[in-house]
């Protein structure tokens, strides 16, 4: 697909190399997604099946595509090395790199999808436009694997760059849309406990949680495509694409309790008070974001239990807070 690929001797940077930078930041973007599936799977187990079941497929998807990607850069930098015959076909694993981070856009999507329509209030027209869209992206992404795998070469791949730039035009024409309705919907009703958060934290809980990374990243794709067709610059953009998608829906799942104020632990406050170990608890130590207090009571049973040394018999007997010594003593004794 590039200068690199069909002629001899020339440099790899704009190629392979772009290959490998694209590796090394969706490597990085994988191990945030399993420190924030840990996360969500300790924190929010009581979600229900769907949403667990989406959380666990687009990992799953994002180890398979990680595997691909590894798998092609392995196969051309370090088993064929500077094979000129062997840098002018198309491995396996590239084309079908494209299957897993189509299917985690595809869900992910699709789910924001549905948040769409329901925080604008069922709007249908809105939401219709976004699934045909998906739809659209779908099928397209399905046949440049198809044609792909029948090119072969990067040569005549190049015969189908219209059908790529048409997918990064798509997948960025569905980030755009939601990504701004979405800002706009919670900007217009964000909760009161973001009130006290500074402008980074609301910059960067709306960036993450609406997927505007995604938009940025698929919309670097497509003007790599269009300003440099024979080079792979757009593969350091497109191979972290899919790891975007599933960290976005991972922190928008993640970061529920902190926009709703529910949680209040270190996580969201970043601040902790210094208690006296002999002095009371004060109440604000157990007040919610929102200024009310948890009552907390405290109940203890407390009894004793005595044993005779002949027969082991036992015997129980409450203890209140005025014990008589002598009653205590006739008991055991008996």
């Amino acid at each position: 697909m590039s200068a690199a690929t069909l002629e001899l001797g020339a440099p790899l940077d704009n190629t392979m190399g772009s290959m490998l930078l694209g590796v090394i930041v969706s490597a990085v973007l994988y191990g945030i997604s399993l420190l924030q599936c840990l996360f969500y799977f300790t924190r929010y187990d009581h979600d229900p099946l769907y949403l667990k079941t989406l959380v666990a497929v687009t990992v799953v998807l994002d180890s398979l595509h990680l595997a691909f990607v590894i798998h092609t850069v392995y196969h051309y930098l370090i088993s064929n090395y500077y094979e000129h015959g062997v840098l002018q076909v198309m491995v396996w694993s590239v084309a079908l790199e494209a299957v897993p981070t189509g299917v985690t856009g595809a869900l992910v999507q699709t789910f924001y999808a549905y948040r769409v329509w329901r925080m604008s209030h069922h709007n249908v027209f809105l939401t219709g436009i976004i699934l045909i869209l998906i739809l659209a992206n779908s099928a397209s992404g399905t046949a440049w694997v198809v044609l792909a795998l029948e090119a072969g070469t990067y040569e005549k791949l190049l015969h189908i760059s219209s059908l790529t730039i048409s997918i990064n035009a798509l997948s960025t024409g569905v980030d755009v849309i939601i990504a701004t309705t979405l800002c706009f919907t919670l900007h217009k009703t964000r909760p009161a406990s973001l009130e006290t958060e500074t402008m980074v934290n609301r910059l960067i809980l709306f960036t993450i949680n609406t997927g505007l990374l995604t938009s940025l990243c698929a919309f670097a794709s497509l003007i790599s495509l269009i300003v440099s067709p024979k080079t792979l610059i757009y593969a350091s953009f497109y191979f972290c694409i899919g790891r975007l998608y599933s960290n976005s829906l991972l922190a928008s799942l993640n970061a529920r309790g902190v926009i709703r104020g529910q949680i209040n632990d270190i996580d969201t406050n970043f601040h902790t008070k210094s208690i006296h170990p002999r002095s009371p608890i004060p109440r604000e130590v157990f007040a919610r974001p929102d200024g009310s207090v948890n009552e907390m009571t405290v109940h203890i049973d407390r009894e004793t239990e005595f044993y005779a040394d002949e027969g082991y018999t036992k015997h129980r007997r409450p203890l209140s807070d005025n014990i008589n010594p002598s009653t205590v003593l006739a008991d055991a004794e008996s």
